[in-house]
């Protein structure tokens, strides 16, 4: 298999895409507080990690 790792990149809070990405085994390893900014506000971003192989 070519691809090792898959990253999810999620605007928060998103309680709907959190549950998804986690029932496919994502997990998240990071929090980025205020670092998008869309429908006028500043949003936090959530990312998550699904590991293919070891």
């Amino acid at each position: 298999n070519k691809y090792h790792t898959v990253l999810g990149v999620l605007t928060l809070p998103n309680e709907a895409s959190v549950k998804l990405h986690e029932k496919f085994g994502f997990k998240k390893v990071a929090h980025l507080k205020q670092v998008g900014f869309k429908f006028d506000q500043w949003q936090d971003v959530g990312m998550y990690q699904l590991i293919l192989s070891t």
